[in-house]
Formats: C-alpha cells, sequence, structure tokens
C-alpha cells in the first residue's frame, strides 16, 4: 500500500486523506508521497512569516532526497499573483507574478522548489488554490491526486474554488 506524508498544519486535511485510502507515515524510507500544504502564519517577522511556505516545503524536500518519493502535491494559494499590478503589465495570471507580500514571495518560492522534486523523479503537482474552508482545500488535495496520472513529471494548476 502507499505510504503518504504530510507537511502542514490543517489536521483536517491529514484526516480526509486517510478517507481516501491513504496509509500515513513518518518513517523517511516508507514515503512514496508527500502532501505539502503551506500557510500564512501572519507573524509580524518576516522570516518567521516563511515558516509555513519555504521552511516547510525544504523539510519535505529532504525526504525527496532520499530517492524514494514518487508523487510530490503541493498546495498553496494564490498569493504569488494576487499583489500589486505592475505598471504596462497586463491583468491575468499568465502574464507574470505579482507577490502580495512577504508570504506571496514565500507562495512564489513554494511553486519554484516543486521543480527540485520533479528533478528528483516524482511527478509533482503545485495546486494554487483560492479555497479557504476545509472543503474547498480537501477539493484540492482531491484534485492534484487526481492528475498525478498524465503523464507529465511537473504541473502548476490553478484552481478556483
Amino acid at each position: 500500500m502507499a505510504k503518504l506524508r504530510y507537511f502542514g498544519r490543517n489536521r483536517n486535511v491529514s484526516e480526509y486523506l486517510k478517507t481516501l485510502g491513504w496509509d500515513t507515515t513518518e518513517n523517511v524510507d516508507e514515503v512514496d508521497t508527500i502532501v505539502v500544504e503551506t500557510f500564512d502564519n501572519q507573524s509580524e517577522h518576516h522570516l518567521q512569516r516563511l515558516e509555513g511556505t519555504v521552511a516547510l516545503m525544504r523539510s519535505a524536500l529532504d525526504i525527496v532526497e532520499t530517492g524514494n518519493v514518487k508523487s510530490f502535491v503541493v498546495l498553496t494559494d494564490q498569493s504569488a499573483e494576487s499583489g500589486t499590478k505592475r505598471p504596462n503589465v497586463p491583468n491575468g495570471s499568465e502574464q507574470g507574478t505579482r507577490p502580495d507580500g512577504v508570504h506571496g514571495f514565500g507562495a512564489l518560492t513554494v511553486e519554484v522548489l516543486g521543480r527540485l522534486a520533479a528533478k528528483r523523479g516524482a511527478v509533482t503537482r503545485v495546486v494554487k488554490h483560492a479555497g479557504t474552508s476545509n472543503d474547498a482545500v480537501c477539493d484540492a488535495v482531491q484534485h492534484a491526486i487526481q492528475t498525478l496520472n498524465t503523464g507529465e513529471i511537473y504541473q502548476v494548476i490553478r484552481l478556483d474554488i
């Protein structure tokens, strides 16, 4: 049976993954799928704001480096593209990034770090979602898992839920 490791703070997502039939493990040698759910801790200190994005992602990538991880799913918000529009740049997420503060830069960095998992051979999905409820985030998890068998090694998915 596939073994999953969850990184994040939302117990509801972890429990939801179990209802989908995933066995969770803390044993690094058993992990073949990782789900990272980033979050904004709203700290007043800039470096602490990155703990829910970049630091969390680095911890997950440490396990990817063991070589056992086959699938890597990252859930992040859309703060990398919801900041102030730059002059002379058309609207739309396909027109570049617009980080919304420190957390937005962290979310953008998470997207880039996702490529490291793909380079190590893990099928990687970065889901940028707009969900704020637990149900919406669980929908994003399910959507990401359903896309793992498309044949693409790395994909960023924008999901308006």
